[in-house]
């Protein structure tokens, strides 16, 4: 079913599954390019997931992004979120070379534009770009990403955190940025983008089975 035709005005555990976590899964394809997605307080998780790519010839360039104004900053640190993901990969061992840098965006449609202006016109020639975050948020790059470039095939690599990962969110309370929490917000943003053509309008293939 499309994100477009679901009725999300009371989503069951399994609907949530089914919207946020189906197709997630890591094709293990390589690219030269990896886009990892800021997020203050999920930094380590994300960059070491992007540097074991790294290390294992998966991905020759990272593009870190994330400024100050992103909505988990919750410290109101002033030092944009791709630095500091820029500085811990350096202390694990990427070449500052390939590092690029996006300190300027705070959300997630933000975070790809200045990515993809990054890239610039070798955009053209790329088959595939592999996407670093959070389980939880990889199907919104990827209903960006599938928005604005229709022909560039995304492999999602999900970081795990412990609490909002696929097995574990649903473990968790309702309270302020728990895996629960993070799911259920993601699920009715994921349906409401889609209905605003702001993402593509992704195949739930499995929503409506075993209800």
């Amino acid at each position: 079913m499309k994100l477009t035709l679901i009725d999300d005005s009371n989503l069951s555990d399994n609907d949530i599954d089914k919207i946020v976590y189906d197709g997630i899964e890591d094709d293990l394809r390589s690219a030269k390019y990896g886009l990892v997605f800021g997020n203050s307080m999920l930094i380590k998780e994300r960059v070491t997931t992007a540097v074991n790519l790294y290390n294992n010839e998966r991905v020759k360039k990272l593009i870190f992004m994330g400024g100050v104004n992103g909505v988990s900053n919750q410290d109101n640190s002033n030092e944009a979120e791709a630095i500091k993901m820029k500085k811990l990969a350096l202390q694990l061992g990427v070449k500052e070379e390939d590092i690029l840098v996006d300190d300027k965006s705070n959300n997630s449609f933000e975070n790809v534009d200045n990515a993809l202006e990054i890239i610039g016109s070798e955009l053209e020639s790329l088959d595939n770009i592999i996407v670093v975050t959070s389980e939880f948020h990889l199907k919104r790059c990827l209903g960006i990403l599938n928005l604005k470039c229709p022909n560039l095939e995304v492999t999602l690599v999900g970081s795990k955190d412990g609490f909002s990962d696929r097995d574990n969110w649903f473990l968790s309370d309702s309270s302020w940025n728990s895996g629960r929490s993070l799911a259920t917000y993601e699920a009715h943003l994921l349906v409401k983008y889609a209905k605003e053509s702001k993402i593509a309008d992704l195949e739930i293939e499995s929503y409506g089975l075993n209800k």
